[in-house]
């Protein structure tokens, strides 16, 4: 493996070493480019560092060791809410030349926005320098209107539209208050024309290019754009940075000193690649009424159907982000086409694919994975953050990944869940992503005094990489605890009765 990277390394204090230079993945750490990586999309990309693809996603799937380690685990629940679980979606890209068959794309559309409950869905538009209002309302009503896609997704629940404005990473070189005109003039037109009422805006899908002060012109003037044009219900979150890192962490800290654009913006945003949430993103938001948005989590190369290092890397950054504050979170590409999954080495960007080669949808690992958090995490629960004991707020980053990520809530129906991946056993082990050995957890969960009954009930479902979700048993609470065992490559969910 070829891999180049920058030597400079960056601290924030308290969270360890951070590598903004490396950008992202989930198992093996390697990064997404600037845009969206999909192939067959004239999209721009940044490349910074070469890496056999195929090596790292293509590894073997981990099974249970014969000689398992077995690890004990505390996981104590905060007294209080943290945030509230408010929007779950994905994104779409160009599906206008696809050629899937209608029966196969309703199934699609019906999978991922309704199995999955997806209330976002997330739409690209080009919007560089060489690309003017029309054209790009030229290109979104291709994509998105003439084939149906948004209403197709808003018949299976979608209710929040996001917009997301991309030009690559390159330094802007028109004036920031032309390119947010640029973008009002767009959200307005879509509205008048075609009656698309985008909810949200981004400003600039990861703005490496962009300066802190280039940024925040842009919001404030965006904002000014949006609200002339009785547009002032649109909301807009930044800066979507390709990763949870410090450059992002200082980018977004240099925007929150500009009161104007702090005011301007709804909710900040990053990525969940490598180097997901950390409890320092919502932090810069305390005592606001600012959310904190994941536009984009996923993986790169080539994804067989039972790919457990994805599914579980896919899953521990959900957990993750849901107990470091996140608000919102949305997966890169919910589905698309390919000639041949086999050789397809962009196929783990989608959670489902339609396979000519086979004339068949194929569903991805983590996709049900993702799908029994969704039971155990519908929207609208209230996220009560876990402390673990060893492994502190059991942060996904940079380097060594934890030994489980967890998240904990109180669902809109009143009953606690718990969501939890074992990461022990995963491969590859690289610089950037670091695995424990195979370890199987018997962990106990410390509920806050008061906030539990006596013998309260909770069913454990059970997914691994060999066997669907099943309930497997359940877990009664004594003294405020309950227990249960996590194996190498399992998910579980508790859900109480």
């Amino acid at each position: 493996m070829t891999i180049t990277l920058s030597t400079t390394q960056n601290v924030l204090v308290g969270y360890g070493p951070w590598h903004p230079e490396t950008f992202t993945s989930a198992t093996c750490g390697v990064s997404r480019p600037c845009l969206f990586s999909a192939r067959k999309h004239a999209m721009s990309m940044r490349v910074k560092f070469i890496c056999i693809v195929s090596l790292l996603i293509g590894a073997a799937t981990p099974g249970r060791s014969e000689v398992e380690e077995t690890r004990p685990i505390t996981l104590v629940v905060n007294q209080l809410p943290s945030q509230r679980f408010e929007g779950f979606g994905c994104s779409l890209v160009d599906l206008s030349n696809a050629k899937i068959p209608d029966v196969a794309k309703a199934k699609m559309f019906d999978s991922v926005f309704g199995d999955l409950k997806m209330n976002v869905l997330r739409l690209w538009v080009e919007s560089g320098v060489d690309r003017t209002c029309v054209d790009m309302k030229a290109d979104f009503y291709r994509q998105y209107v003439d084939t149906e896609v948004i209403a197709n997704a808003q018949e299976r629940g979608v209710t929040t539209l996001l917009l997301a404005p991309a030009r690559g990473e390159k330094i802007p070189s028109e004036p920031m208050s032309d390119y947010a005109r640029k973008i009002a003039e767009f959200i307005e037109g879509v509205r008048l024309e075609r009656k698309v009422i985008i909810d949200v805006t981004g400003i600039a899908n990861e703005p490496s290019g962009f300066t802190a002060n280039q940024f925040a012109t842009a919001m404030k003037t965006l904002r000014q754009e949006l609200d002339i044009r009785g547009l002032k219900g649109v909301r807009i979150i930044g800066p979507e940075w390709a990763s949870a890192d410090n450059q992002a962490y200082e980018f977004i800290a240099q925007i929150k000193k500009d009161k104007l654009a702090w005011s301007a913006l709804s909710g900040i945003a990053t990525h969940s690649y490598n180097m997901a949430a950390t409890k320092a993103f919502p932090d810069l938001t305390s005592g606001t009424n600012k959310g904190y948005w994941i536009t984009e989590a996923g993986d790169n190369g080539n994804e067989g159907e039972d790919n457990l290092n994805l599914a579980a890397s896919t899953c521990a950054r959900l957990l993750n982000d849901l107990n470091h504050g996140v608000t919102h979170w949305i997966y890169f590409i919910g589905f698309h086409a390919s000639d041949d999954i086999r050789t397809d080495d962009d196929s783990a960007t989608k959670l489902l694919v339609y396979d000519f080669k086979q004339q068949r949808v194929i569903q991805h690992l983590k996709f049900s994975w993702l799908e029994q958090l969704r039971a155990a995490f519908p929207t609208g629960t209230q996220i009560y953050p876990l402390r673990a004991e060893p492994g502190d707020d059991l942060v996904y980053s940079y380097g060594q990944k934890p030994l489980l990520n967890a998240a904990m809530g109180k669902r809109p129906t009143g009953g606690w869940s718990l969501g939890v991946v074992n990461l022990t056993g995963l491969t590859p082990n690289t610089e950037i992503s670091k695995w424990h050995a195979g370890t199987h957890l018997k962990i106990t969960l410390v509920f806050p005094s008061q906030a539990i009954v006596e013998g309260a009930k909770f069913e454990i479902h059970s997914s691994s990489a060999n066997k669907q979700e099943t309930v497997v048993g359940e877990a009664i609470v004594s003294h405020a605890r309950l227990h249960l065992e996590l194996h190498t490559g399992e998910i579980i969910t508790l859900l109480q009765k």
